[in-house]
């Protein structure tokens, strides 16, 4: 179980990501795959099915999934949402936790000019919500999904966001990661988003 801590934050994230998926464009593209520090994930180009210990969780929207290990809480948000929470401490706090939200999006084009798009559409959302050190970290490509990655923080949280967009560019996928500032440090936080995000694959 969570904490109530932990549930409430989680809520919280949740509202303010379901009212902020967006899309649009901004600077800065690539494929590089920075080191795990950066707190993005190991990549491959060709689209591959990523080996995953047989006994972790499936945590999936239509039409993506991840999967996280089998000592994390995953808790369904509704059909196009879930949570992934990291363990608890020995206090029985947990560090922080995931979101996976899908959104439909209006079709058309390319990956990379869409992700562009929806890249300029979450900059000016963080920017508007005045998110601190923001900054967008190199693209990566995660068994053949191309994923802008924004890094920020909030007075007590370590955040980053991800996004890509299925192929037919009708469906954008996002991974929020929102981690406490007092129960794990950034490089902690990069461990854990590093460890999971390498599954991601689109359905």
């Amino acid at each position: 179980m969570t904490t109530s801590r932990t549930l409430a934050v989680s809520a919280l994230i949740l509202t303010t990501a379901l009212t902020g998926t967006s899309c649009a464009s901004s600077a800065g593209s690539g494929t590089e795959s920075p080191s795990a520090p950066s707190g993005s994930a190991t990549a491959s180009e060709s689209p591959t099915s990523p080996s995953v210990p047989s006994d972790w969780q499936e945590v999936s929207v239509d039409p993506a999934q991840l999967h996280v290990p089998p000592d994390w809480t995953v808790e369904p948000g509704g059909a196009e949402t879930v949570s992934m929470v990291a363990p608890e401490d020995d206090l029985g706090y947990s560090p922080g936790f995931g979101n996976l939200l899908a959104s439909n999006l209006g079709g058309g084009g390319d990956m990379a000019s869409n992700v562009e798009t929806i890249a300029g559409y979450e900059k000016d959302r963080l920017t508007t919500a005045g998110a601190a050190n923001l900054k967008r970290l190199p693209d990566v490509t995660i068994n053949g999904a191309l994923f802008y990655h924004f890094q920020y923080e909030k007075d007590r949280t370590w955040n980053d966001s991800y996004a890509t967009v299925t192929e037919d560019g009708q469906q954008q996928i996002t991974v929020n990661w929102d981690f406490n500032k007092s129960d794990i440090d950034r490089k902690g936080a990069d461990a854990l988003i590093t460890k999971v995000l390498p599954t991601f694959e689109l359905l």
